[in-house]
């Protein structure tokens, strides 16, 4: 009597490979590092009169000379704080994050951590009512109006994937937030076109978008 022997199996080759899945903990952390590095690369723009340079003129003038600075940091600062509470906000419905999402959220990283130079050249020629005026607005509202796209991304993909998704999530509050949240590159886009017809609208307007944007989330369920 002959014995037939065993054939090994050999794994389908349409077989997907199990992502490997981490706690959002320590990309958190890793955020808001870059956004406290975002902020205070800004901070470190604010250059403080000299003495040689002011000559007997009073310190205090001097400083007021420099407002348009001390707005655009302002602006700036309250635009990385909406982006980092918001980001907190993801990270409160995802609970896990994968190869993609890291990628994903490297890229809005990449944003923030530009905004700086743009706020510097928004404060350095707001004032000169030319075309670098203009061409200074309307960059750094093209930049922030971009940086919503890996955001929104980063928001989508994370939902999207059951496996990422905090189980305690609620499906309506996910629902609302999405909307909320895609409203973002599109306002920001027309806030900056109104650059070309006046640089103060822009300005204006991303004042009033910090505003819109800084709602906290627990307000979108709030029934009519």
């Amino acid at each position: 009597m002959t014995t037939k022997k065993k054939v090994p199996k050999i794994p389908s080759k349409n077989t997907n490979p199990t992502p490997v899945l981490t706690e959002s903990g320590r990309m958190v952390a890793y955020s808001d590092a870059t956004f406290s590095i975002a902020l205070t690369l800004m901070a470190l723009e604010i250059k403080i009169p000299h003495p040689e340079e002011i000559g007997g003129s009073s310190l205090l003038f001097a400083l007021l000379e420099r407002w348009p600075s001390f707005l655009s940091f302002f602006i700036s600062f309250m635009i990385i704080t909406v982006v980092w509470t918001n980001h907190h906000t993801i990270f409160r419905h995802i609970k896990y994050v994968d190869h993609n999402l890291m990628i994903l959220n490297n890229l809005l990283l990449l944003n923030v951590i530009f905004i700086p130079f743009c706020s510097e050249m928004l404060g350095e020629y707001m004032l000169q009512n030319n075309a670098n005026a203009k061409f200074a607005v309307f960059l750094y509202g093209a930049w922030i109006a971009i940086g919503g796209i890996p955001f929104n991304l980063v928001w989508r993909y994370g939902v999207k994937k059951k496996e990422l998704l905090n189980p305690e999530s609620n499906p309506i509050e996910i629902k609302k937030i999405t909307s909320h949240f895609i409203k973002g590159p599109y306002i920001y886009a027309f806030v900056t076109i109104l650059s070309f017809l006046n640089i103060w609208l822009s300005i204006i307007g991303f004042g009033i978008l910090i505003l819109f944007f800084l709602v906290p989330t627990a307000w979108l369920l709030r029934k009519k």
